[in-house]
C-alpha cells in the first residue's frame, strides 16, 4: 500500500523560534529570516516525527490522511 503524502506547515503564531525542529530534523525544517521555523521538506518532517517534532505544537498538517473532526 502506498503511503499518502502529508504536507506540513509552521504556524508562525505558535512558533517560538526555539530551533528545536531544525536541530532535530535539519533536512526537513530550518529557521527562516523572520526567526521562525519553516518546512523545507514535508517528507523529511514526516520521517522525523511529523507534528510531534515541535514541542509547542507549531507544526501542523495542512493536508493528508488525518481525519478532520466531524460531528456524526
Amino acid at each position: 500500500m502506498e503511503e499518502s503524502k502529508k504536507t506540513y506547515k509552521v504556524n508562525k503564531g505558535k512558533c517560538l523560534g526555539c530551533g528545536s525542529c531544525a536541530l532535530s530534523c535539519p533536512e526537513g525544517s530550518e529557521m527562516d529570516i523572520d526567526g521562525k521555523a519553516k518546512i523545507i521538506s514535508s517528507a523529511k518532517v514526516e520521517e522525523c516525527g511529523g507534528v510531534d517534532l515541535c514541542p509547542y505544537g507549531a507544526i501542523e498538517v495542512i493536508n493528508g490522511d488525518e481525519p478532520e473532526e466531524t460531528e456524526e
